[in-house]
């Protein structure tokens, strides 16, 4: 009798099979190790073979080099290769340049590297220098402007000012001068002043001179001193007249205008109480007016005392008025940086009054002999040196430092480092100045590349 069929038992260690793909995958694998095998290979023989290039070239440039009374050339682009013959560059393929006779040096072969850190001379094509807008100037002997244009305001004469002022307390009345800017003529009543001390100095006065009250016999001392006390209290000579003609004491005096002129200042009103130290009115005689001249700190060595000025007033066109400097300040201003000068002018014709601007030509003299100019922006400062392009000649420009001194704003001395008859750039120096600048880093790189860890030119031109 049989029974019931058994199951299989299961394996315990089933066999594992590939995924389908599985084959393609690992061959893939494998090419792509092999490839980038032989690209490594590559890589490595062709900088060998690089760097065996570079020293067969390298061997005939500096013989080249060393070969006296030979025409070079070099690369623009990698300055340590140089050859005596015309062509390519076998680096890069860029044209080589022709240099001067029996120099390898990059700077000297053009005529003088210059003396300014981070430049070189370069060479530059005359369509290019013209497309640039390059403009040449000679170095010339001679002096800077012959003139200085300024700012001038007019002002009162300082000598020719009067100030009215008591000289006892009192109270103000009748006041004659209401207006600041009158015209007041000299001894012109300007206002009356009630003042109980003047009245008891004038008592005194006539006391000491025996005025019928009782006192006889008086001493002549006391008699100049009470006298002297008037003067001193600002009594004019006419009052003291009157009070020894009349005999009779006053409590109001009448004070007078010291000079011919305009009132600048009015400090009172009628009824107002004043001491002695209050001043009243401020009057200028403006026959005579000062110009103050505004002078900046790079001005002050060119314009001296002595020098002649022509003012020129914005508010009288067409009218000149001729001077002398006749003193210049010896303070600069903090607010402005600028020193005042001082003309000083006949204003009869009363023209001229205090406030009005105008413009001051200022013909500066001759000092120090001639010096050498350059125009001004010739000149590149860098804040550490300042150096211009000197033109060589073939469109070469060299750079030279230079000390330069004052100037103009349109022209500028220089003081070391350019000659008479040196021609240098006038215009357009920023564009040669990165021409220059550029080819001097350009040569640093051409020079590292000569060293033993220098790597291959990333691009061909």
């Amino acid at each position: 009798m049989n029974g019931p069929e058994r199951e299989p038992h299961a394996d315990p260690h089933p066999t594992h099979q590939p995924p389908p793909g599985a084959g393609f995958m690992n061959t893939v694998r494998w090419v792509l190790f092999g490839g980038l095998t032989l690209l490594a290979i590559v890589s490595i023989a062709s900088w060998v073979a690089w760097r065996v290039e570079e020293s067969r070239i390298s061997t005939p440039s500096a013989a080249a080099a060393r070969r006296p009374g030979k025409a070079l050339y070099r690369c623009p682009m990698h300055p340590s290769y140089t050859s005596d013959k015309p062509g390519e560059c076998p680096i890069c393929g860029m044209t080589l340049e022709r240099l001067a006779f029996g120099s390898a040096g990059g700077g000297e072969a053009l005529g003088g590297a210059g003396d300014v850190p981070g430049l070189a001379t370069v060479q530059i094509p005359a369509e290019r220098t013209q497309l640039i807008g390059v403009r040449l100037a000679r170095v010339e002997s001679g002096s800077l402007g012959e003139g200085s244009s300024l700012v001038g305001f007019v002002a009162p004469d300082e000598t020719r000012l009067k100030r009215v002022q008591l000289r006892v307390a009192g109270w103000v009345k009748d006041v004659q001068v209401n207006r600041t800017g009158e015209m007041v003529h000299a001894g012109q009543p300007m206002l009356s002043l009630y003042s109980p001390e003047l009245y008891q100095s004038e008592r005194e006065y006539l006391i000491a001179m025996g005025d019928g009250e009782g006192m006889a016999g008086h001493d002549a001392g006391a008699h100049d001193a009470a006298r002297e006390r008037l003067r001193l209290l600002g009594v004019p000579d006419d009052e003291v007249a009157r009070l020894e003609r009349e005999r009779t004491a006053s409590s109001q005096l009448a004070l007078r205008s010291p000079v011919t002129g305009t009132v600048l200042e009015r400090n009172l009103i009628e009824g107002q109480y004043l001491g002695a130290d209050t001043p009243l009115f401020t009057v200028a005689d403006l026959s005579r007016v000062w110009v103050l001249v505004d002078l900046y700190e790079m001005d002050l060595g060119r314009v001296k005392v002595g020098d002649r000025a022509r003012f020129t007033a914005d508010g009288l066109p067409g009218r000149t008025f001729d001077a002398a400097i006749d003193f210049i300040y010896p303070t600069v201003s903090n607010e402005t940086r600028t020193l005042k000068a001082r003309l000083s002018l006949d204003n009869r014709d009363g023209l001229l009054r205090p406030g009005m601007y105008g413009q001051v030509d200022v013909a500066t003299r001759r000092g120090g002999g001639a010096a050498l100019v350059v125009p001004a922006e010739a000149v590149v400062n860098t804040g550490d040196l300042s150096y211009v392009f000197v033109a060589r000649g073939g469109g070469r420009f060299e750079p030279r430092r230079v000390w330069t001194g004052g100037g103009d704003g349109d022209r500028i001395t220089v003081l070391r480092g350019l000659a008479e008859g040196d021609t240098v750039v006038a215009s357009a120096s920023f564009l040669i100045d990165s021409e220059s600048r550029l080819k001097a880093a350009i040569a640093g790189i051409g020079a590292d590349s000569s060293g033993p860890g220098a790597m291959p030119p990333g691009h061909r031109h």
